[in-house]
């Protein structure tokens, strides 16, 4: 009696010891499971089992087999232990060899090391291994069959299935889930259909099954009859309403649903947000009590998928204050809304997150590292991450390409895609597109076009119409309008909306009326509802002053309820977004201070000289509202700000949606000049780095240059040549005025052209006289090329510094040409008018009196200038009419940036001399 009631305390402690160290080893206190091993007097067979297998469920290997070696003895539980315990542990070949080494092996040995196999994806090792059990049981059967369906070997999945002597639900159901992962619902519903007993998995499988393939009408059907439901069966039919896009009936149904969990909100979230209400998706967001990092990353996307930047890095920084740390997902659309906002703070902020994470060691990461500098302006930033690797893809390379030609670096960045071969990575057609945008925005028309023309050959991609688009585009901002409709003519697949809009842009910057009325057509039949072409056709109309048809096109747009898309720009201050909207500035809390600001630069800007261009106001209203008009543009509000806000030294950065208008460009210009600023403006095409008065795009395309609607020929079509240009005559030393005469040998004999300059005697920040520099540069040229004794110079006019009076100054002189044009005729032939200045009022004269005709040179200021591969023709009135048809008088007005050396100004002068004889041969 005494020895049976000693065996059974002893098994009584065994048990409860065992249920000990299991109880303390699976809450993860396996020193307090060792403490209790070490304290038994005696130690069965089963605390052994207990204290390796709490080992290896806490992760420590080495010490269970430490433990399993010491056991003074072994059951086959303990050799089961040893294998189950490495398969946990991911250590399959060691478990193999424990299993080879057993003594004895059961069904549960067996069927151990076939889950191991399947658990890491080695199917054709436990598919081998499962037909040579000497027996299965119905675990084994299930445990296969789930490695077939994992391993997307349906086929195989459903003879096992057939051959299975019982077919349990936990079968049954798995078997339903790999059919209609394979989009074989009808097969998965027969063996449904079939089943005795159900359990609310297999309902729940079924009703997933039919979403996942499309058939929500049919799943809504059978979770209707469900006998029971849980969350997951609600969450289901949920996400069959949501990845189907049936959003109003997943309203419906989440305001039913009886709980709502973590994952049914997000997938609301992510629903609605590709949806675009955005407003419905953040209510879901605030109503959840528990957020997990996909519930951040689903409202961070739909914020960054629907243009609401500013919402998006708010909510990155709710979520940094409560300590939730960013998946990579989500620092991957943080990132991509920096980029888009150009918040270079929260973008280094983001930066450094991924480096701390070592996520930036991929070269995926690092493209989008990239392209957020680049869009930040940070090109050397992105340079130095795309440098760091020495393995690009192809998607690196596309980021710097593009990142150049944004920032109008053509040379650059012909000069990495050239380098593309070479590394072992091959031009795609993205690189292409890259590279032909860098050529356009750059003005490299001839290595743009032989990419063009040999992308096929050399890099086997056909042209798409994204590459004729940029083409087009390239040709078009160069002034060579009738190549490129040559070109759509031509294409091999049918123009988009991007090539005839591409094509109306050049005809907007060139004023070629006639094409930009083809293309418009095209427009507003590909795209009646896009406002872009009413606008620049609009724009065109406007320039020539045919308020009538600029008001017709607005009633038209009106009849067609077509809006145009408001003109905004925004700053970064103090990680906060300022947003600026054109001539609003009431509701912004430092409204007087950014007023204050604004007087102060444009006063500033009339001392150097500028005035504003009113042809980029599309409203017939006066001069004075013209100017208020362009003064308060959103980018200039957006600098005003950053003046006032940023210390010096700090680069002002600002993004606008549109593109930035000529006159804007003007002015910040003068601005980064007389206010001695870094200004970053990033507008829809491109960046412009304004440094010191000097433009990085070099007003490429920027000024208007006027075009002949009646002979369509740019000066480049001209045999240009100084051959015509000979003697002169001595400057006075009259510093107001002086008298010289140039005469240009025609084909019909000699041709007298007297050429007069006015000119301004100061401007902002410069000592001496530009408008006698120029003179005088002249006269230097002249000098030294005395090539015929049929040049002679007229007089040369010096007006006190640029204002009202001197403005009244020049028209007056203006209107005595005018007046006197016909005597001229008689004596002189023919007479040109070269303005030297920022003024676009003695243009507007000039054009409004139609007595003269008028071109507009660009800047001088900008290295590698060649006017003959620019356009520069009259507008009112046809170049034929100057050279055929005795029209005595052109004005020219040229803006005159006196910062530039000597060389680039005598260049410029004698450019400026070859077009003008050319005109008058």
């Amino acid at each position: 009696m005494k020895r049976a009631h000693l065996i059974l305390h002893r098994s009584y402690c065994t048990v409860n010891s065992s249920f000990q160290i299991s109880r303390l080893s699976k809450v993860g206190q396996i020193n307090e499971a060792r403490k209790c091993f070490d304290s038994l007097r005696f130690k069965a067979i089963g605390s052994w089992n207990s204290i390796v297998s709490g080992y290896f469920s806490n992760g420590m290997p080495a010490e269970a087999r430490h433990l399993f070696d010491e056991m003074p003895e072994r059951n086959i539980v303990s050799w089961n232990g040893l294998v189950s315990g490495y398969i946990k542990n991911g250590m399959i070949t060691e478990a193999r060899e424990a299993f080879e080494t057993m003594p004895e092996r059961n069904v549960v040995s067996w069927t151990a090391m076939v889950k191991g196999y399947v658990q890491e994806g080695m199917v054709a090792e436990a598919e081998t291994l499962f037909w040579r059990m000497p027996e299965r049981n119905e675990v084994s059967w299930t445990v296969m069959l789930g490695g077939f369906i994992d391993d997307r070997r349906v086929d195989d999945a459903r003879r096992l299935y057939d051959m299975m002597p019982v077919k349990d639900v936990v079968a049954s159901t798995n078997m339903i889930g790999g059919l209609c992962k394979e989009g074989r619902v009808d097969e998965a519903r027969m063996i449904f259909d079939d089943m005795r007993d159900r359990n609310v998995i297999t309902w729940t499988s079924m009703v997933t099954g039919y979403c996942q393939n499309n058939r929500v009408d049919v799943a809504r059907k059978l979770f209707e009859v469900m006998p029971e439901k849980t969350e997951v069966s609600w969450t289901s039919m949920l996400l069959g309403y949501t990845l189907s896009g049936r959003m109003e009936e997943a309203e419906e149904f989440f305001e039913a649903m009886p709980v709502r969990p973590v994952i049914a909100c997000n997938a609301m979230i992510v629903g609605l947000g590709e949806r675009g209400e955005i407003g419905k998706a953040r209510r879901v967001f605030d109503s959840m009590n528990e957020r997990d990092d996909a519930t951040w990353r689903g409202m961070i996307k739909a914020y960054e998928r629907n243009g609401f930047e500013l919402e998006a890095i708010d909510l990155f920084g709710v979520m940094q204050r409560q300590g939730v740390r960013p998946s990579f997902p989500s620092l991957i659309s943080v990132l991509s809304v920096c980029g888009a906002l150009a918040s270079l703070e929260y973008g280094r902020q983001v930066h450094a997150h991924l480096v701390r994470c070592r996520f930036d060691v991929d070269v995926y990461v690092a493209s989008v590292l990239m392209t957020m500098y680049v869009k930040c302006g940070e090109l050397v930033k992105a340079k130095l991450v795309f440098d760091r690797f020495t393995s690009k893809d192809v998607i690196m390379w596309n980021s710097i390409i593009s990142g150049y030609a944004s920032h109008g670096l053509g040379e650059e960045a012909l000069k990495v895609f050239h380098e593309m071969p070479s590394s072992g990575t091959m031009p795609n057609k993205v690189t292409i597109i890259a590279i032909l945008t860098a050529c356009s925005y750059a003005g490299k028309v001839e290595e743009g076009v032989e990419i063009f023309e040999s992308m096929e050959s050399r890099f086997c991609v056909a042209p798409s119409v994204e590459h004729y688009s940029c083409t087009v585009d390239m040709l078009g901002r160069a002034g060579r309008i009738d190549e490129a409709m040559k070109l759509i003519e031509t294409m091999t697949v049918k123009p988009d909306a991007t090539v005839w809009g591409a094509l109306l842009g050049a005809c907007r910057t060139h004023s070629r009326l006639d094409l930009a009325e083809v293309a418009a057509k095209k427009l507003f039949e590909i795209e009646p509802e896009n406002a872009g072409p009413y606008v620049l056709l609009s724009s065109i109309n406007a320039s020539r002053a045919n308020w009538g048809d600029v008001a017709e096109m607005r009633k038209d747009m009106r009849n067609k309820n077509v809006s145009k898309f408001p003109g905004c720009s925004w700053i970064e201050v103090d990680k906060k977004v300022h947003t600026f909207v054109r001539g609003d500035v009431r509701n912004h809390p430092e409204k007087t201070l950014i007023s204050m600001m604004l007087e102060k630069t444009e006063g500033l800007l009339r001392e150097a000289g500028y005035s504003p261009d009113c042809s980029h106001v599309l409203h017939d209203v006066d001069e004075e509202e013209k100017m208020d008009n362009l003064r308060l543009h959103s980018e200039r509000l957006a600098v005003a700000y950053g003046l006032l806000k940023l210390p010096e030294g700090v680069p002002i950065r600002v993004i606008k949606n549109l593109r930035v208008c000529g006159d804007c460009h003007a002015a910040i210009k003068l601005i980064s000049k007389v206010m001695e600023r870094e200004i970053i403006l990033r507008d829809a095409n491109r960046f412009h780095h304004f440094k010191k008065g000097v433009c990085s795009c070099k007003d490429y395309c920027i000024h208007k240059h006027f075009i002949s609607l009646d002979e369509h020929k740019s000066f480049s079509d001209f045999n240009i040549g100084f051959s015509e240009i000979v003697n002169k005559e001595a400057l006075s030393d009259n510093s107001s005025s002086c008298c010289f005469s140039v005469v240009a040998m025609g084909s019909e004999g000699p041709t007298a052209v007297t050429i007069n300059i006015t000119g301004f005697k100061k401007f902002h920040g410069v000592a001496e006289n530009p408008t006698e520099k120029m003179a005088n540069n002249l006269k230097e040229y002249l000098a030294k090329n005395p090539q015929s004794k049929d040049v002679v110079l007229g007089s040369c006019t010096v007006l006190e510094t640029a204002g009202q009076g001197a403005l009244a100054s020049l028209y007056q002189l203006l209107q005595s040409a005018i007046n006197t044009k016909e005597s001229e005729s008689v004596t002189c032939g023919k007479t040109i008018w070269v303005h030297f200045g920022v003024n676009s009022g003695a243009t507007k004269f000039a054009i409004e009196q139609q007595a003269v005709n008028e071109a507009t040179f660009r800047c001088p200021d900008e290295l590698g200038w060649k006017p003959q591969h620019l356009p520069i023709v009259p507008s009112d009135g046809p170049i034929s009419t100057v050279r055929k048809n005795k029209t005595y008088s052109l004005f020219v007005h040229v803006p005159l940036f006196v910062a530039v050396d000597e060389e680039t100004q005598m260049r410029f002068t004698a450019s400026l001399l070859e077009v003008l004889t050319s005109v008058c041969k």
